[in-house]
């Protein structure tokens, strides 16, 4: 059955909760989802059928955006370039092939290819242009670019990164307008405290962390970087490029904190990578808006220049230079946002006070990064993972680990291994060190006692902390009373539920890392 946007279905569908994982420095899909207003994953238990088909905002722009893409694909006849324009101008990204994309992640650039504050932006100053160009000079005049930019962003899918740019420059237009004293930040703050009162989860939405930080980076670093004597074929491109590093220089602490590296090649291909786009970006508003018989020549011009655009991608995909591995913590963005806005003030009033609050903030990030640092090569705990089917229990000891129990190669824990810096302990089947000792899946230390049990070793004595592996059932009677038992996610519902009515009528505390995920005990 095809559907489209707009239309009604109906059906029986059976309901599953989200459930999280909770493994550290993993991606939380299903967090993601309950962020986007979703609660629960459904599964149609029989057929489902198309009941009717509403005219409403959405499906109206929907099938605007399928004309012109038809009609993009009619003027181009090279299929890269169709692609890649479709995304570009009409936020069709379901047609960029796989390999595309993966050269535009490789190279950084995958932004590019999803509508954003950059191409409302563009699209934004090139109607601004006609308004001049056609002698519309008042202030006034300017109020038709707001439902002009507003039809784009709704004929682009109405995404939250282009809401937002829609929103930011309809403040900034509204404030030019009515001759008020517009200041950039002051739109800015409006369009975020306007766009979480609607929705504040959006708050925890990295790109709208990401597109705010770029937002302010563009209006705080920008100003600094003007030439005002430079030759007017050169400017727009100069502009493009200051514009560019501005707002990459305010989304790198961001970067290293969800995602975990910094592509160094990627400040640089951005810089001529976001020109391109806005070149091509315009070349596709053409193509849409002139007659066919222009398109002929234009649309020869455009493929060539998306050619070009793509091997240089190419060129400059072989070109790796990447921080790695990079795990800041809440702390350590705020003190780097900190230097950045003591910089810019310092550049903007050149005044000897604010390099000394630049020198004290930077001693106290290198401070805090040494304590860090000391506390988790110093600190000891044992890691209980969630793997579904498979066992994963790591020691972490004083900047060293070993596995106490693993089934599975690919289980997910070197993340937290680089994390926190550790390096791997000789293979071995029993473990002693300062104040502890583990033998026979039997782990003390001054703080607690815990026993893994497993088919090797499938009974405990008189432990603080027993976790329960590989499917053991509870025993008849109960000779020790353990402070918490723990189940990890190699046992099956069954063995899980036996446990948890033991555990009940035997009033032991009861934790399983299927509902609570990673489970961190402090040795």
């Amino acid at each position: 059955m095809k559907v489209s946007v707009g239309d009604s279905l109906s059906g029986l569908i059976r309901l599953y909760p989200l459930q999280t994982s909770h493994n550290r420095h993993d991606f939380n899909y299903n967090n993601y989802l309950q962020h986007q207003g979703i609660q629960a994953k459904g599964f149609p238990v029989g057929e489902i059928h198309k009941t009717g088909h509403s005219q409403d905002l959405y499906s109206v722009c929907h099938m605007i955006r399928n004309n012109l893409a038809t009609k993009l694909q009619q003027v181009i006849p090279d299929s890269t370039t169709y692609k890649l324009l479709a995304a570009l101008c009409l936020g069709c990204r379901q047609e960029i092939t796989s390999d595309t994309k993966e050269l535009f992640q490789n190279t950084g650039t995958i932004h590019i290819l999803a509508i954003s504050g950059l191409h409302i932006g563009a699209i934004f100053a090139f109607f601004l242009c006609l308004l001049r160009l056609f002698h519309f000079k008042s202030r006034k005049s300017r109020l038709i670019l707001i439902p002009l930019i507003w039809f784009v962003a709704c004929i682009t899918g109405l995404s939250p990164s282009a809401c937002r740019a829609a929103t930011i420059l309809s403040f900034i237009t509204i404030g030019e307008v009515f001759k008020q004293e517009t200041i950039p930040l002051n739109a800015i703050a409006a369009a975020a405290f306007f766009s979480l009162l609607i929705n504040p989860e959006l708050l925890y939405s990295v790109s709208f962390q990401m597109s705010y930080a770029a937002y302010t980076g563009i209006i705080l670093i920008y100003p600094l970087m003007r030439i005002k004597k430079m030759h007017k074929f050169f400017r727009p491109l100069y502009t493009l490029l200051c514009i560019s590093f501005s707002a990459q220089v305010m989304t790198l602490p961001i970067m290293a904190y969800y995602f975990h590296s910094i592509s160094l090649n990627s400040i640089f291909i951005n810089l001529i990578a976001v020109p391109a786009a806005s070149f091509l970006l315009y070349g596709g508003i053409l193509l849409l808006a002139l007659p066919g018989f222009i398109n002929f020549y234009l649309s020869y011009i455009i493929i060539s220049l998306t050619h070009l655009f793509i091997f240089s991608l190419q060129l400059f995909s072989k070109i790796v230079i990447n921080l790695p591995d990079l795990y800041p913590t809440a702390t350590h963005v705020i003190l780097f946002y900190l230097i950045i806005v003591l910089v810019i003030i310092y550049l903007i009033t050149r005044k000897r006070h604010v390099l000394k609050f630049i020198c004290y903030s930077m001693s106290i990030l290198l401070v805090f990064h040494g304590c860090f640092t000391f506390y988790i090569q110093n600190h000891q705990e044992i890691v209980i993972r969630n793997l579904y089917k498979h066992s994963a229990i790591l020691l972490n000891y004083k900047g060293y680990y070993t596995y106490l129990k693993t089934t599975n190669p690919d289980d997910g824990l070197s993340t937290y291994i680089t994390a926190n810096h550790l390096q791997a302990l000789p293979t071995h089947e029993a473990f002693v060190g300062q104040q502890i000792k583990f033998i026979r899946n039997h782990l003390s230390s001054p703080q607690c006692s815990i026993s893994i049990i497993d088919h090797t070793y499938p009974t405990f004595s008189n432990e603080d902390i027993v976790i329960i592996t590989e499917n053991i059932y509870p025993p008849d009677s109960l000779k020790f009373h353990p402070q918490q038992i723990i189940m990890d996610n190699s046992n099956t519902g069954r063995c899980t539920q036996a446990w948890q009515k033991f555990c009940l009528k035997n009033q032991i505390p009861f934790f399983k890392t299927s509902e609570v995920g990673t489970i961190i005990l402090k040795i």
